[in-house]
Formats: structure tokens, sequence, C-alpha cells
């Protein structure tokens, strides 16, 4: 399988991993929205890319999806693991997050994320892009930047967007990215530590342990460096 974004089935199912994504206007959330006005991947497809459940619908044992490999320079290697009932991020072998039931994505900041892939070429650029919004923590003060990028990267999808989805996709992405309440869109940088958040679903939470918050900000400094 191509793990590509010339691939429709995939864009797809990369526009499925933002759980915060709704629209008041439209009433729907966003994965609502795609499977309203979008071709739906088979269960085949899904399958291949996932793996199989069993019968009582839990991950088959060992589990056989397919994993997205990029690295993004010499120390740091992110791994992208496709399961039926989750995405699972990784730098190297520490955890960053994951979607599904109980998820965990709010994790980089704006400027953290494009720093990730502004070394990339183009087409590795414009994947990892979508792969990793996911994880971006927007502030209001970003808002016209990234509904500009979101836009442009709208703009090259295999789906052939209208303008009409083009607009409603960007608002969908940026209310993920963006909350109304201004004090869980912030990281707060804590001494000794690096960057925390107010954020629940976060690796990056400030209520989590000492040692693994270092850590996780540690390995996102790597992956933001340019040739280490």
């Amino acid at each position: 399988m191509e793990l590509s974004l010339h691939n429709e089935n995939f864009y797809f199912f990369l526009l499925l991993h933002f759980p915060f994504a709704s629209n008041d206007d439209l009433e729907m959330m966003l994965d609502e929205y795609m499977f309203e006005n979008f071709e739906t991947p088979s269960c085949e497809w899904f399958d291949e890319l996932t793996g199989l459940l069993d019968e009582n619908k839990e991950e088959i044992e060992p589990w056989n999806g397919l994993t997205y490999v990029h690295k993004l320079n010499t120390h740091v290697t992110l791994y992208v693991e496709f399961h039926p009932l989750e995405t699972v991020y990784f730098f190297n072998d520490t955890f960053l997050g994951n979607s599904g039931g109980n998820f965990q994505l709010s994790l980089f900041s704006w400027d953290e994320f494009q720093a990730i892939i502004r070394h990339e070429a183009q087409h590795d650029a414009s994947l990892l892009f979508l792969l990793l919004l996911p994880l971006v923590i927007g502030t209001k003060s970003k808002r016209f930047e990234i509904e500009a990028k979101i836009q442009e990267e709208l703009q090259k999808s295999v789906l052939q967007l209208s303008d009409e989805h083009i607009s409603s996709l960007t608002a969908f992405l940026t209310h993920h990215l963006i909350f109304d309440d201004d004090d869980k869109n912030q990281l707060i940088y804590h001494k000794d530590i690096g960057l925390v958040t107010k954020r629940n679903h976060s690796q990056r939470n400030e209520h989590h342990d000492k040692i693994d918050l270092i850590a996780i900000n540690e390995i996102i400094t790597l992956a933001t460096q340019k040739g280490v």
C-alpha cells in the first residue's frame, strides 16, 4: 500500500484524526463531514492499512498493520503506527500520542510543528503536515497564519476539493488546533522541565511526571533541528 498523499483513501483516512474538529455552522464533527461528502474507503482497504480485529472487536495479536517511517534528522525518526482502533505516534521509541477513544494529541506548538517540517522536500513536508497536524496546539494570535497554511495544503489535495470544501475543512481543522479557552492554547515554560500545557489530552500536560516531561521536551527539541 502506498502511504502517500497521492492515495485518495489515505488522504481521507488522515482527515479522521481530529477529534476536536467541529463546525458550529454545520453542526457537525469532521468525521461526519468526511463520511457525508466523500467516498469512503472499503473495509478491505482499512484492514490492509490497520490490521484486523477479532470477533470481539479487539486487535488481533500480533498486530499486522502498517507503519509510516520517516527520518527527520540524524537522531530522530518518526514512526506512525496505524492500528484498527487508533493511530500511534513516536519519535524514536518516545511515545508522542495517539488517536482513538482515549486519545492523546495536543503536543507541539505551531512554531515547533513548522520547524519539524520546514527542512523537508515539498512532498514529504505536505505528508508530514497532515500526519502531525492533529498533535498541534494553536493560538488565536497565529490563527490567520494557521488558516492560510491549512488552505494552502488542502488546495493540493488529491481529493480535488471545491472552494466550499476547502473553506469548511479549514474551519474544522483550525477549530481542532485553537480552543475557545485561551488558557488551553498556551505552552508554558517551567524551569528545569521545559514547555507544558494545561490541555488534558497531552503528553506535555503539566501534571505528568517531571522525568517524562523532560524526555518529551528533549526529543521534540531534537526533532526541530536541521541536520542534527
